[in-house]
């Protein structure tokens, strides 16, 4: 199913589905990081206070809208006529990848609930490893957008 009325509109769509993931990106990118920083931190000290103040403001005003706006995006391209083809190969695993790391997003925001309740458990190191899953699907993404190898 597509949309006629969208055709218009796709360079304009295009570039903020664009922009949209690159920011989201960017806090996917940042906020494991602040993770390593808290586990690192003395529990009810004021380094974990602010940390906790941070993570919470990059997740509310930042990584959440940034994700609603490329899904939101993301899907009228998909609604715009010749935009993609569903038997493209490559457009399966960029979806795939992108549900990932929808899905990675929603453990991010469980670990900071972790951390704002007192219940974390897991290492710098944990969170270290971590901080290379939102990489290893945005390579995924791009390579599949760019390269459309299949």
């Amino acid at each position: 199913m597509t949309i006629e009325a969208l055709l218009p509109f796709f360079r304009l769509t295009l570039a903020l589905h664009v922009i949209s993931v690159v920011l989201w990106m960017a806090g996917m990118l940042t906020l494991p990081w602040l993770y390593v920083e808290h586990a690192a931190a003395a529990v009810d000290g004021a380094e974990s206070a602010g940390l906790q103040d941070m993570e919470r403001r990059l997740m509310k005003r930042a990584i959440n809208p940034c994700m609603y706006a490329a899904w939101l995006f993301g899907v009228l391209l998909v609604l715009t006529p010749g935009a993609m083809s569903w038997s493209a190969g490559w457009w399966w695993t960029k979806l795939v990848a992108v549900l990932l790391m929808s899905g990675f997003h929603g453990i991010l925001s469980r670990w900071r609930r972790d951390f704002r309740d007192g219940r974390n458990v897991r290492s710098p190191h944990f969170y270290r490893g971590a901080a290379g899953v939102p990489l290893v699907l945005l390579v995924v993404i791009v390579v599949m957008v760019v390269m459309q190898p299949f």
